[in-house]
């Protein structure tokens, strides 16, 4: 029995030996190994509010971000981008530009889990399409453990999208303009319906008669960066010439690059009918100098299709000319005539000639408040002797003929009659 026992306990000891044995003679587990991927590309530096590229940018960030997706450390991770149009990369030396065909960046050690973001500066071929752009990034790295050198080579998308503006609409301050507007708001919706952003955006308006610009500068607005899907609002002011026609008018509006007005859309503007009056008549159109209370009749006429309400006309006159130089006419219907009365004191002291004076015309159409300014002419002569006066001279020369006379001829007939 006690054999037997000695036995069972060799036994178990042996197996222990060979089990102790297995454990400390087993193989360790695989080495792991480090793997660089790309995860994510964008233009700019923030990755919460990435830009867009545009055609003809210098100096733009591609920011690619590599993640280190393996269970082990990635040493000294160099990556190299190979580049190609329309994206170029271009350095100085000693005042020489130079552009290279690829940019290295160093990532350094990147731990396993970890990720870190490389950042290329690169300018954009003004001639550019939009689309998506598909460029190789070389990568080489060790893996830490066992300093095995690691080479692999990935593709990268980079887009390149523009932005693409629309006429939204346009407003005019006031809403109605008629001929001789003037200092006239437009106020124009532009809306950015592209993929990507528009930027440094100016836009002018190609104006041509009967439209100017009311200053050097009212018919031009920079609005900066417009990103896509947004809309912004452009303001320009203008004026309408005196003689314009109306009707529909259309007005280019577009994106100015140097010299040149790239067309965005158009403006669709209607000049509103504008009552025209005429100075049918002045009476009387001479005056002399010194004379008071002279009552100057003029007769004003609508010749446009349109009446005009609440009509006022004013007689703008210089120095020597003073008295009563308002009149109110009321409504003036199409077509029809009607007399302003002024009563003017002339200075004796006016010289002799032709005077011009503004008329001015102030009317409400439609409830807008309307003027147009014409002109009126007047003679001045010189002050003469009075009309009762001369009237009683004229008479007295008469009369004193009429007496000579009849006595001329009593005294021929006398002298005929025989003694």
């Amino acid at each position: 029995m006690r054999i037997r026992n000695s036995a069972i306990l060799i036994l178990v000891m042996l197996l222990a030996v060979v089990i102790s044995a297995h454990y400390v003679l087993s193989p360790v587990r695989a080495i792991g190994v480090a793997n660089i991927v790309v995860t994510s590309v964008y233009w700019g530096s923030d990755p919460m509010d990435p830009s867009t590229a545009h055609p003809g940018d210098v100096n733009s960030q591609i920011s690619v971000v590599l993640s280190n997706v393996g269970d082990d450390v990635a040493r000294g991770v160099n990556a190299t981008l190979l580049l190609g149009p329309p994206l170029t990369y271009d350095y100085y030396l000693n005042g020489v530009q130079y552009s290279a065909s690829s940019v290295s960046k160093i990532a350094g050690d990147i731990d396993a889990g970890n990720s870190f973001t490389i950042g290329y500066t690169v300018s954009v071929d003004s001639d550019a399409k939009e689309g998506i752009y598909r460029y190789q990034l070389q990568l080489a790295y060790k893996s830490a453990r066992e300093l095995q050198q690691v080479s692999s080579s990935l593709m990268i998308d980079v887009p390149l999208w523009k932005g693409e503006l629309h006429v939204q609409g346009v407003v005019t301050l006031p809403t109605k303009i008629y001929p001789d507007s003037k200092q006239v708001m437009l106020r124009v919706g532009i809306v950015n319906s592209g993929r990507g952003a528009a930027k440094d955006l100016q836009l002018r308006l190609a104006l041509k008669p009967p439209f100017t610009a009311s200053s050097s500068s009212s018919d031009k607005i920079y609005l900066g960066n417009i990103p896509a899907g947004q809309v912004s609002e452009a303001g320009f002011i203008i004026d309408v010439a005196s003689d314009a026609k109306f009707g529909q008018y259309s007005v280019i509006i577009g994106e100015q690059v140097g010299d040149q007005i790239i067309p965005v859309g158009e403006l669709s503007l209607y000049i509103n009918e504008k009552v025209k009056f005429n100075i049918v008549s002045v009476t009387p159109d001479t005056v002399s100098s010194g004379d008071s209370g002279r009552v100057i009749k003029v007769e004003l006429k609508n010749e446009g299709s349109v009446k005009a309400d609440s009509v006022r006309v004013q007689l703008r006159v210089g120095n020597f000319f003073t008295g009563t130089l308002t009149d109110f006419l009321g409504t003036v219907l199409a077509g029809e005539t009607k007399v302003a009365f002024f009563t003017v004191d002339i200075d004796s002291k006016a010289q002799p000639r032709q005077y011009n004076f503004d008329f001015r015309i102030d009317w409400t159409q439609e409830d807008n408040a309307l003027d147009d300014t014409l002109n009126l002419v007047l003679f001045v002569v010189p002050a003469g002797a009075p009309v009762t006066l001369i009237a009683i001279g004229v008479i007295v020369i008469i009369g004193a003929g009429g007496y000579f006379f009849v006595r001329r001829r009593r005294m021929k007939a006398a002298q005929a009659t025989p003694k």
